[in-house]
Parts: structure tokens; C-alpha cells; sequence
């Protein structure tokens, strides 16, 4: 394994490591035992930030990835992780519990950063010699 890859492996950590230690796993009720949650609906605004915080680690894995043979299931995969930690967590909250609506959200929103970085990377390795670049610029 080459070094780039295992510094970008501890990065795809530490920041499923700090989504996990700050995706608000306060507990009204406290802890204990384990509980699911089937009371949250399809549509509620949380599934958008469990879209939205899954889909940046999701194109993260897939870049990790990219020279594997699946590196959108890989991404996915990856991308999957700081859902998994976070609903895990919920579990153990006696006013929420363990949600497969929000993992639901995590899996699309790692699937669609997955998809997309895949897209942008086999563009960019295209033989005509097309590229694809992110730009920004503004002034503060």
C-alpha cells in the first residue's frame, strides 16, 4: 500500500471519527439499552444533513479508491461508515434509537459523492484529453 493512499485512509478516518464525535449524540432521556426508531418520517429535514454530511466521504472513498476494480461500492462504502457510527450511537438514546430511514439518507448521499467522483475521474482520464476542474474565487 502506498503511502499517499494510507494518509488519505487515516484521513477518511479521523473525519468519520469527528463526525461521529460531533453529530450531536446528546440523549434527552440518557443511555441504555437499544432501541430502533420507526416513528421519523421519509422526508424530514435531517435526512437532507445525513445526505448532505455522507456524500463528501463518499467521493472521498471513491478517490481512495479509484484505481480498484469497484470504486463507486468502495466509496460507497466508505462514505457509509460516519452514518453507521452516528446511527449506532443513536441506539443506545432512550428519546431516539437506531434510525434505517437516516442510514437509508447516508447510503444515498455516500452512493451519489461515489457516482460523481467516478464520473469526474473517468472523465478526466478520457483519451481526447478532456479534464474536469472545481473552481472557485471570491474575495472577503
Amino acid at each position: 500500500m502506498t503511502t499517499t493512499r494510507r494518509h488519505g485512509i487515516a484521513l477518511a478516518m479521523l473525519l468519520a471519527a469527528s463526525t461521529a464525535a460531533h453529530a450531536g449524540v446528546d440523549c434527552d432521556g440518557g443511555r441504555g439499552g437499544y432501541r430502533f426508531q420507526t416513528s421519523d418520517g421519509w422526508f424530514q429535514s435531517d435526512k437532507l444533513k445525513h445526505f448532505a454530511v455522507s456524500a463528501p466521504f463518499g467521493a472521498l472513498g471513491a478517490y481512495l479508491t479509484r484505481d480498484t476494480e469497484h470504486p463507486v461500492i468502495y466509496g460507497t462504502l466508505i462514505g457509509t461508515i460516519p452514518g453507521l457510527i452516528k446511527e449506532g450511537i443513536d441506539g443506545t438514546c432512550r428519546s431516539s434509537g437506531f434510525s434505517y430511514k437516516d442510514l437509508a439518507a447516508d447510503i444515498a448521499g455516500a452512493l451519489s459523492g461515489a457516482l460523481l467522483t467516478h464520473w469526474a475521474i473517468s472523465l478526466s482520464r478520457d483519451t481526447r484529453g478532456h479534464t474536469v476542474a472545481i473552481s472557485y474565487r471570491g474575495r472577503f
